[in-house]
């Protein structure tokens, strides 16, 4: 939920040129997600909706931009019982903060394979709640035909963001270690 909403966030695809361009974001094909554990059993949960600004060139990483803004109010984990507490003050409070939102500082590359991969690393800052907090985004590049996928994970505490405040502010029922996922289809700009 840090991160990720970092994160998910949110992420690149990219052009040949020395200079970022814009990126279209394919939300059909595009996915937040998140995942932790609760009363000792491993639960998945996605974002609804969320919207991305990319600006990037794969060439000249620390020429792009990422930005995004999550919507809160659309977590699901599949659990009624946990779907009902999320929106609550003590976890996501979303009738005061709907939104979570991550903003890169700067990207780099960070590795290349022979299948056509490429690893970049975007650090920012993500705010949730409205605490800020430094976040680093692995992902991996790949060309899928007119699309290029972007996948990527990052290990948040929830504690760090005060999601799960009061009786939920310990590792009893929900641990704090939760891992935000990245998976967006996305393209230059004509």
């Amino acid at each position: 939920m840090k991160r990720t909403l970092l994160l998910s966030i949110v992420l690149a695809a990219f052009s040949s040129s020395a200079e970022a361009k814009p990126w279209i974001v394919d939300y059909a094909h595009s996915h937040i997600g998140f995942n932790g554990t609760a009363n000792g059993s491993a639960f998945e949960g996605a974002f609804k909706s969320f919207t991305a600004a990319i600006d990037f060139d794969p060439d000249h990483p620390e020429t792009g931009k990422i930005s995004a803004v999550i919507a809160i109010n659309g977590a699901t984990s599949g659990d009624k019982q946990r779907d009902t507490m999320l929106p609550q003050a003590d976890w996501f409070n979303v009738a005061a903060f709907p939104e979570a939102q991550f903003v890169s500082i700067g990207i780099r590359k960070t590795g290349s394979d022979k299948i056509g991969i490429d690893d970049y690393e975007a650090v920012g800052t993500l705010t949730i709640k409205g605490f800020s907090h430094p976040v680093t985004l692995p992902f991996s590049l790949k060309r899928e035909g007119d699309y290029w996928r972007v996948r990527g994970n990052a290990v948040l505490r929830r504690d760090d963001f005060h999601v799960g405040e009061g009786d939920w502010n310990n590792e009893d029922y929900v641990k704090y270690a939760v891992t935000v996922t990245i998976d967006i289809a996305a393209k230059p700009a004509p």
